[in-house]
């Protein structure tokens, strides 16, 4: 029995995590779930399953308490995340988290030699150098459950890294794939999260429409394989069928095809070495044609500059994905427009200097930062 530290347990890789954890009841388990507000989601999970420790936001203890005495109760505000992942359970954590709060209880997982499934890419976008050199001084996996880097993983078993020319991850377009840059003056939020192929959780949806998502990929690429970023490469591919490509240096190809459906990557993670049944529907001959083609960098500006600065490295990764998170949440809210997202991203680039020495303090400090100076420009 696997047993579950399920973290972001209303989202929506959490909420296809349970399918899978309730499909196979004899070999997965939850022991612990977060959520920050979902009161009645996370009560949902703990009159189904028999979950030892819940992390919410503080105000909700008395309502998880009084109907689950002897839970253990964490709360957020008191570092609930990281006490959850620290506690020497033998259990593995699953972290589907959205944004740079799950880098903390990620470290604290690979120093209790826990094994991190992990769906939060922003985790190694802001602290990839951190968790790697983690990792080399702990017995922990890291295992990804990105369709795109689960695709990858799939294609390199049994392979060295050493034999690879380049890894490919593929990109639908978003949203607004159809649209020039001129028609996305007018687009709303609406619009925006209507992704054409996958349901996904809303900030990772607009992600994808500016495409930020797949540079977010590629730095997690980057560090998951240890693979130069000059050896990595996204293309288009509207159909979403072929999830990532890798190309071996003897010139052979493998391409790692499927529905769209994200609980055949998080069985994958979940299931070790033995392969699980799971009947999913994929019709090779209802797919039809493949398409793939170069991401234009003129349409989709964001991906340019993302890379620039992911090959930086340091800080600017870090002010890079604050002030997109805080851009991605002001415009859903309404408070500023589809392409505003883009500019107070490059405002926040300008205006903090790099640093590549990190830390997991100095890079809470800098995101903070970071997210007070992209609100107090749209609050003026």
């Amino acid at each position: 029995m696997k047993r579950i530290q399920l973290l972001g347990a209303s989202g929506s890789i959490g909420t296809q995590v349970l399918e899978i954890v309730e499909e196979f009841p004899e070999q997965f388990s939850l022991q612990a779930v977060t959520a920050k507000s979902s009161v009645k989601t996370v009560l949902e999970i703990l009159s189904r399953h028999d979950v030892e420790m819940v992390s919410m936001a503080e105000e909700h203890e008395e309502t998880i308490k009084r109907a689950y005495p002897d839970i253990k109760f964490y709360a957020l505000e008191k570092g609930g995340l990281e006490t959850i992942a620290a506690s020497e359970d033998e259990a593995v954590v699953l972290n589907a988290l959205v944004g740079s709060v799950g880098l903390a209880p990620t470290l604290r997982a690979i120093e209790r030699n826990k094994d991190v499934l992990l769906a939060n890419k922003e985790t190694l976008v802001v602290g990839g150098s951190l968790i790697r050199e983690a990792l080399k001084a702990s017995e922990s996996s890291l295992i990804p459950i990105d369709s795109e880097h689960a695709a990858l993983r799939e294609c390199l078993r049994g392979s060295d890294v050493e034999d690879v020319e380049k890894l490919v991850i593929t990109a639908s377009g978003g949203s607004f794939r159809d649209l020039d840059k001129k028609a996305l003056e007018n687009v709303t939020k609406e619009d925006a999260l209507k992704h054409p192929n996958w349901v996904m959780g809303a900030k990772i949806t607009i992600d994808s429409a500016t495409m930020m998502n797949k540079v977010f990929e590629i730095i997690e690429a980057h560090y998951l394989f240890d693979m130069p970023y000059e050896n990595i490469e996204a293309v288009l591919h509207k159909e979403s069928v072929v999830h990532g490509l890798v190309q071996f240096k003897d010139g052979n190809v493998l391409a790692h095809m499927g529905p769209s459906d994200m609980r055949i990557p998080i069985l994958a993670a979940l299931q070790g070495a033995k392969r699980m049944s799971f009947p999913t529907l994929f019709d090779l001959t209802s797919v039809g044609t493949l398409h793939f083609e170069a991401i234009d960098g003129e349409r989709y500006s964001l991906f340019d500059l993302g890379l620039a600065v992911a090959k930086q490295g340091g800080l600017h990764v870090v002010t890079l994905n604050a002030a997109n998170e805080v851009a991605v949440r002001l415009f859903l809210e309404d408070k500023i427009s589809f392409l505003e997202i883009e500019t107070l991203i490059k405002r926040a680039l300008d205006h903090f200097q790099n640093d590549n020495h990190l830390t997991l303090d100095k890079i809470v400090e800098h995101d903070q930062r970071v997210r007070e100076y992209i609100r107090n420009i749209v609050s003026r």
